[in-house]
């Protein structure tokens, strides 16, 4: 396994036997029939498609009387309408919050009978396999499970340029909040040419360091009603529009902030660990990049809000073609395949089995060991199926108040405000 830090991976098509150490089933396994089965996923280009194909041969050898076809196709925008159509996958990757209009329409099947079945998880397997808290982002409202887990990513990153750390006279990571300004403001008096930060604003990141400055998001635990008008995150505010109208950061749009950061002339990124590879592919290395973990506020915690897709079993196929998809649920839900998922994508281990499995990985990569934080401090990205519009919605008054446009209060009440009415039902896009 390659040591330097600055190095992805390669994704060779890995087998059972070398990789997840998985027993090949016995000869005579060979004369039953195969089972097939399809399976979508929206990751349809680079890395990520490249390890979901891996997987799936991998999946194929150490089990030849089941056969996986992986399509790379969005089902959580297109999973309902295939399975009116009775065109449906056995088993696909959605959207964890989208799962209640998945549910809904009986498009997909209750897991907790496969689950506590004898081929399912026991209670110890699932507290070695899952944290506390991506087990209970599994379950539905009324107890029962339609999901299982795939990928986690954390939201906040801190990736650097080492040369323009070290011509700053920065001699470490910032790892506060407070330094992450200071340190920005550092190299931005290197020239007119260099740029502290990039940002392209994200409301979610946002209530990362609302958290971390010791400010609440929501008013309940159930996560369905907003509250930003609080100290913490009018101080989370006020920081970031500072560093804007210093201009030690630069807000962008999309993903030019990558394209920027591969010029040489930007120090620091916010980004999610997802988009690691992606940020190493634009620096190319012209020079080194480096990678911090979530910077801590005030309160001396670094919180940091993760999400990803889940699997679930579509409500089609024959009795022989369930099982064989909870068979193949449970094995890519697993630490063995979730490592190697991980290790090439830049997700996070999903419990402790699989956090062990990461520990030397991590040892020689650090870039990819700042991604993971402690899983107390996860904030799970809402279930409720109007969160994401009620996100985009508040983005306007976000942006106005990180632009200098609204005072910061106002801002903050009118994003509750506008938040709350999506979340509620009362507002759509």
């Amino acid at each position: 396994m390659n040591t330097r830090k600055l190095t992805v991976l390669p994704l060779i098509l890995f087998t059972a036997a070398s990789i997840f150490s998985s027993a090949m089933t016995s000869a005579s396994a060979a004369t039953k029939p195969v089972t097939d089965l399809v399976f979508w996923a929206g990751h349809d280009s680079g890395t990520l498609h490249q390890a979901l194909i891996a997987e799936t041969a991998a999946f194929n050898q150490s089990h030849p009387n089941i056969h996986v076809t992986f399509i790379g196709q969005h089902a959580t925008a297109k999973g309902i309408a295939a399975f009116l159509a009775h065109k449906a996958p056995n088993v696909a990757m959605i959207a964890t919050n989208a799962a209640q209009k998945f549910i809904d329409a009986g498009a997909v099947l209750n897991l907790k009978p496969y689950i506590q079945a004898k081929n399912g998880l026991t209670s110890a397997e699932i507290q070695q396999d899952y944290f506390p808290v991506i087990w209970q982002d599994m379950q539905s409202a009324n107890g029962q499970q339609y999901l299982m887990p795939l990928e986690k990513k954390s939201t906040v990153v801190l990736y650097y340029n080492e040369d323009l750390m070290k011509k700053a006279h920065i001699s470490q990571a910032p790892t506060t909040w407070a330094q992450v300004v200071t340190d920005a403001t550092k190299i931005t008096n290197l020239g007119s040419s260099y740029h502290g930060i990039e940002w392209t604003p994200s409301v979610r990141q946002f209530f990362v360091m609302a958290m971390d400055f010791g400010g609440t998001v929501w008013t309940n635990a159930a996560r369905t009603q907003f509250n930003l008008n609080n100290k913490g995150a009018v101080a989370a505010l006020t920081m970031l529009r500072q560093m804007v109208a210093k201009k030690i950061m630069v807000p962008t749009q999309g993903y030019n902030y990558q394209l920027d950061f591969g010029t040489g002339h930007v120090g620091i990124l916010i980004d999610a660990s997802a988009g690691y590879t992606y940020d190493l592919g634009s620096v190319g290395g012209k020079f080194p990049m480096l990678a911090q973990a979530a910077p801590m506020g005030p309160t001396g915690k670094a919180y940091n809000y993760i999400n990803g897709a889940s699997l679930t079993m579509f409500n089609t196929g024959t009795q022989a073609q369930k099982q064989a998809s909870w068979t193949f649920v449970k094995w890519m839900s697993g630490p063995q395949t979730n490592t190697y998922w991980n290790e090439h994508t830049n997700y996070l281990p999903l419990g402790p089995q699989g956090q062990a499995m990461m520990k030397s990985f991590y040892q020689k990569n650090t870039a990819y060991a700042a991604s993971f934080s402690n899983p107390k401090l996860w904030v799970l990205k809402p279930t409720d199926p109007n969160f994401d519009a009620a996100k985009s919605a508040m983005m306007s008054d976000f942006m106005k108040g990180l632009l200098g446009q609204e005072s910061i209060t106002t801002a903050l009440q009118n994003m509750t405000k506008t938040g709350n009415q999506f979340m509620s039902g009362q507002q759509r896009l």
